[in-house]
């Protein structure tokens, strides 16, 4: 058996299954090369397939609000951004780094669709991701409220996630006790996860929104310093596109 199935098969906790094959490759009678390659051929198959239902489950964990979005199906041109940045995110260097992604601009820039392409091709790579609107996230949090117990434990839960993707980040100025929960949400992250933030507004008008003041310092600081900007430009793709798609229906009824 080659080396790389090896640690398929230990990757997926079939370590088991590995050392009764090797045994079998011991036994004089079992070594047949036609067998061999069957056998291989067998298990590579049960591989993919349990990796593709890792995959799948993983994709449909997260709640991405484009679950189908790709990375291969971005627009470069449309939206002016370097498909060598984009390639480069893509070997997810910057989770194994614990860094931080920032994706601002104007609403129809297709900022969360970019986000979710990221989510979904760091579940093709086994990753844990979690798509949030920041709103939900805080009325969740306010759910939790009364109950210190199950707070903590919902907050340590989406403090694991190895990329969470806070969309509609600070699009309202937050209340102390909002900024209390992101604080502590973040000092979980920080140095230990990747998040993406997914807004309007450029980072300088992040402090003022957080509520200012040294517990917004706190939070600040725990995001920017290990934060990458992905840049993006004001063009309004959803317009755009809805009206590529108008024009060709047009073309279609007149034809």
């Amino acid at each position: 058996m080659n080396t790389e199935l090896k640690k398929s098969l230990s990757a997926l906790e079939l370590s088991d299954l590995a050392r009764i094959i090797e045994m079998q490759e011991k036994d004089i009678k079992l070594v047949d090369p036609s067998y061999e390659k069957r056998l291989e051929l067998l298990l590579e198959t049960l591989v993919q397939e349990r990796e593709n239902r890792l995959i799948n489950r993983l994709i449909k964990n997260a709640y991405f609000k484009y679950p189908s979005a790709s990375l291969e199906s971005l627009d470069y041109d449309s939206r002016q951004i370097k498909k060598s940045t984009i390639i480069n995110l893509a070997t997810m260097g910057f989770v194994a780094n614990a860094t931080n992604l920032v994706i601002t601009g104007p609403t129809g820039a297709g900022k969360t669709y970019l986000a979710c392409a990221l989510g979904v091709e760091a579940c093709r790579q086994t990753y844990r991701v979690l798509y949030i609107r920041m709103p939900d996230l805080m009325r969740n949090f306010e759910n939790q409220s009364d109950n210190l117990r199950e707070l903590t434990k919902y907050r340590k839960r989406i403090g694991n996630y190895q990329i969470l993707i806070l969309d509609e980040w600070l699009n309202y100025k937050l209340p102390e006790k909002d900024a209390k929960n992101l604080y502590e949400l973040f000092e979980q992250r920080s140095g230990n996860n990747s998040t993406i933030f997914v807004g309007q507004y450029p980072v300088d008008e992040w402090h003022g929104r957080l509520g200012g003041g040294t517990q917004a310092d706190s939070i600040m600081d725990r995001i920017i310093h290990n934060a990458y900007e992905i840049p993006t430009n004001e063009t309004n793709l959803r317009k755009l596109y809805d009206s590529k798609k108008l024009k060709k229906l047009v073309e279609e009824i007149e034809s």
